[in-house]
């Protein structure tokens, strides 16, 4: 659950270039290199894998350091991750070819709600 007019921090573990080197037929190589947007909900997006809350880094002191949204009305949302992959293939003396891209996706749901102050004493 998240609070409205509050930032909800999305991160992801990021995933690292993968590269696959051949020499045979001819040397070359597989490159693949991830690339993250997020669809927050309410036209909200974002990009890149995100970083975990560590309580050294505020966010109200450090804007744009994390990765989230911050929702202006309750409900529930619906957030999608989407990592794809921009592949290209290399050979020794030739230009670069590009392959289609890989695209993966996840979803959750997000409930975002309001909460009010309350007095005591």
């Amino acid at each position: 659950m998240s609070l409205v007019n509050l930032l909800t921090i999305f991160s992801t573990t990021p995933a690292a270039e993968q590269v696959i080197s051949f020499t045979v037929p001819v040397p070359g190589e597989v490159r693949a290199v991830p690339e993250y947007t997020w669809d927050f909900g309410d036209g909200i997006q974002g990009v890149g894998p995100g970083r975990p809350f560590t309580s050294s880094v505020l966010p109200s002191a450090n804007p744009g350091y994390y990765t989230g949204a911050t929702y202006s009305r309750p409900g529930m949302k619906h957030v999608t991750l989407t990592v794809t992959w921009r592949v290209t293939f290399r050979l020794e003396g030739v230009q670069d070819i590009p392959l289609d891209p890989i695209v993966m996706m996840a979803s959750e749901d997000k409930q975002i709600t309001t909460a009010r102050a309350v007095l005591v004493n």
